[in-house]
């Protein structure tokens, strides 16, 4: 009798088929656009707690801004016009996952904080306690921003999806981009 189950899943090597579909360039992240990043965490390349949800990034070329100085509601319909849009499903290990959580309840942290302290300094006619509600609203959205970062489109065009925010070790497991 065979060997071979004909019911059985089939067997395939995530890491082989992946192959081909990513990429570094420096410190740049080169995929396929509809390519799978591999199951590993994007800072720290360990392995990365599933699900693993999609995310949908935008770019569009960095001359668009230009026209904030001349109208900013030009540019927001020029610019939701002309970007460009990719799906990508970037890992985080159980350490960069709570990281990440943390950035983003500092960030509606700071949000709710800050907008309250603003209302009740003027509420109150408290110049020092609005201006105190500023500057946590302020701290909790950068220091919130920098936190939760994950991948930062550096260029989508219909060949290559180019992202920032890589770690090293995740970039030194790919291979160098061969269209240099």
């Amino acid at each position: 009798m065979s060997a071979i189950n004909p019911y059985a899943p089939p067997q395939a090597d995530l890491e082989a088929a992946l192959e081909g579909q990513h990429w570094r360039d420096g410190k740049i992240l080169i995929l396929r656009p509809g390519s799978a990043l591999p199951h590993r965490c994007i800072k720290c390349n360990a392995p990365a707690e599933l699900p693993i949800k999609k995310r949908k990034i935008y770019w569009h070329h960095p001359a668009w801004y230009i026209l904030i100085f001349i109208a900013i509601l030009l540019y927001a319909v020029i610019a939701l016009a002309v970007r460009k849009k990719a799906e990508i499903q970037p890992g985080l290990c159980a350490t960069h996952s709570k990281r990440r959580k943390i950035g983003l309840s500092l960030i509606w942290g700071g949000l709710l904080l800050g907008v309250g302290l603003m209302f009740a300094g003027a509420v109150d006619d408290s110049g020092a306690l609005a201006g105190l509600g500023g500057l946590v609203l302020l701290i909790g959205l950068i220091w919130g921003s920098i936190l939760a970062r994950l991948l930062t489109p550096n260029r989508i065009d219909k060949d290559f999806i180019r992202l920032r925010g890589a770690g090293k070790a995740f970039l030194d497991s790919l291979p160098a981009f061969p269209g240099r």
